[in-house]
């Protein structure tokens, strides 16, 4: 059986398959989709191409029991699916782009830094007390490093362990108005405290009309099945497959990504060269 590092949603699997008997099928099923992979290597198109291959397999028998949970939208391990998945997609893309892989590397689920405030109680508090607040966001799918900050005052220190996301993804059944608007100004949040991370929604399925995203700080919205949540919903009723996820759109955004942990994004020395100063992605 191949090594089973669980990220969040083989950890779900795992901890609820022993106590029902549906989810120890489902997990039966995640183990063989580990098995099936554990040998890809997910570099180029044609890697992309067999996980999107195995993952859709895997889905497509697994959905089914999931979703007929009774608060299965409370489990999130419908969720998770998709959280996971990125987490495969990338791994062997980061080590090649690393020398080493660092200790403080994070691939995951996370909750992210996006701002620091303090809150002393006085003029004279703020020189020994000045109460900082370190302010995160939590976030489906993370790529980045973890840092240790300590803020030094006259007697006292803080120390916060803060993760900074190099790749964000918002990862989503289906995306609609409420969401869309949730996700832009975490994009923005994000982008003030991070202005090199790439911030991309992730949506299985489009329940939007004729919102304007592209005025967004967000870089990218992929609807992964190319499909609205009213076809999700028909095929469901009419005892239909699922729609399968598209390949082509991960090869996309993989490819948008191995391109940012592989370029220089800040380096004025070079201007005159490039031609570009600020190079953000």
């Amino acid at each position: 059986m191949a090594e089973e590092r669980h990220y969040v949603h083989g950890t779900l699997l795992k901890e609820k398959s022993t106590t029902s008997a549906d989810l120890a099928t489902v997990y039966n099923h995640y183990k063989e989709f580990l098995e099936n992979t554990k040998d890809l290597s997910i570099l180029d198109d044609a890697g992309v191409k067999d996980l999107v291959s195995a993952f859709n397999d895997y889905r497509l028998a697994v959905l089914e029991p999931i979703e007929s949970r009774k608060n299965s939208g409370q489990e999130n391990i419908r969720s998770s699916m998709l959280e996971e998945f990125f987490c495969h997609l990338f791994i062997d893309v980061i080590k090649d782009s690393l020398e080493e892989v660092p200790d403080n590397l994070f691939l995951g689920k996370a909750n992210s830094f996006v701002d620091l405030t303090f809150s002393p109680s006085s003029f004279k508090e703020i020189f020994l007390e000045p109460n900082p607040y370190f302010h995160s966001k939590d976030q489906d799918f993370v790529l980045g490093v973890s840092l240790g900050v300590t803020i030094q005052a006259e007697e006292k220190s803080y120390s916060q362990e803060i993760i900074i996301p190099v790749v964000a993804i918002e990862c989503k059944t289906y995306i609609e108005r409420n969401m869309l608007d949730s996700c832009s100004g975490t994009a923005s949040r994000i982008k003030s405290a991070m202005p090199y991370c790439i911030y991309i929604v992730a949506s299985e399925y489009m329940k939007l009309k004729d919102e304007l995203p592209e005025l967004s700080d967000i870089n990218e919205i992929y609807i992964l099945c190319k499909a609205s949540n009213s076809d999700r919903l028909k095929n469901r009723k009419d005892g239909l497959n699922p729609h399968k996820i598209d390949e082509d759109l991960i090869i996309d955004l993989f490819n948008k990504i191995k391109g940012h942990l592989n370029s220089i994004w800040w380096q004025p020395s070079r201007a005159l060269e490039t031609g570009k100063i600020i190079n953000r992605p």
